[in-house]
């Protein structure tokens, strides 16, 4: 896909990296490997970093280059079949724990800018705020403004994000609580999905 692309010199990219594994793919593997959750981290996160670098190294530009930090796990309303939680919240909090550090050190290490999830998405123990879901595994469209900002201030960029007027975001907000309440996944998917500036 990258190579697919042609960046201006002054063009940022932005990769984001390892929910999934985290949700899926960490425990499973490191069982099987019969490894440590942090030897796995360790992997995971230098091979992503030297793929990454490797893909980029085509351009004739060099682009700089920003990597997300991992959105924090969620046990989801509903789960998902066809790629499901593997573990408890707890172990799958450890895996993000040291997948999200084992990424930070070695995009800091190749030169990248490391943009961490902001602690305001996170409840006491780590976990996604499940008013700030998409009822499923990631942040809501609607409730990226956070993040951007983050990602605007790690780079010193503007991205033009328009947040939603107040009583939009105010309606929404009360629906999404709804929502929450009545376990209704198909109404926080549409809200993540739904246009965020109208």
């Amino acid at each position: 896909m990258l190579r697919q692309i042609q960046p201006e010199p002054d063009d940022v990219i932005i990769f984001v990296f390892g929910e999934v594994d985290v949700r899926c793919h960490m425990l499973r593997i490191a069982t099987s490997k019969g490894l440590s959750l942090q030897a796995e981290a360790d992997d995971l996160a230098t091979r992503y970093i030297t793929a990454l670098t490797e893909a980029i190294n085509y351009f004739p530009h060099r682009p700089k280059i920003c990597v997300m930090g991992i959105v924090p796990p969620i046990d989801p309303l509903v789960p998902n079949p066809i790629l499901p939680n593997v573990g408890t919240l707890a172990e799958r909090l450890v895996a993000w724990f040291l997948l999200d550090k084992a990424l930070a050190a070695r995009a800091h290490q190749a030169g990248y800018t490391f943009v961490a999830i902001p602690r305001s998405y996170h409840s006491r123990d780590g976990s996604l705020k499940r008013r700030y879901s998409d009822g499923h595994a990631h942040i809501a469209k609607d409730c990226t403004e956070a993040a951007v900002r983050a990602v605007e201030k790690s780079l010193g960029i503007s991205l033009g994000f328009r947040p939603l007027p107040i009583w939009r975001n105010m309606l929404r907000a009360a629906t999404r609580q709804l929502a929450i309440l009545n376990k209704d996944y198909a109404v926080l998917w549409t809200l993540g999905e739904a246009n965020v500036d109208g």
